[in-house]
């Protein structure tokens, strides 16, 4: 019964709350603002052709063979190592 009354009094505490009405003044200073903040054009473009440049970088790293530089270093390194043990 307790709990049922705690519910019930949640659920009509909002019964008496009315919408408020903002300052209209301030409400035209808001969409001013906001028209005022567009991005250019060109902006835009610059934004969209480094993101392009940026992902075919990525691809090119990501996809290509490793030089013969690192595979001479790898195999040197394999040779010199023969096992992962740092202490003996």
């Amino acid at each position: 019964m307790e709990r049922e009354n705690f519910i019930n009094e949640i659920l009509n505490s909002v019964e008496g709350i009315v919408k408020v009405k903002p300052n209209e003044a301030l409400f035209q200073k808001i969409e001013q603002r906001i028209q005022e903040t567009t991005v250019s054009l060109r902006t835009l473009w610059l934004v969209a052709v480094s993101t392009a440049v940026m992902i075919a970088i990525n691809l090119f790293l990501i996809s290509g063979k490793p030089s013969s530089g690192e595979s001479k270093m790898a195999s040197l390194e394999h040779s010199i190592n023969k096992s992962n043990q740092l202490y003996k």
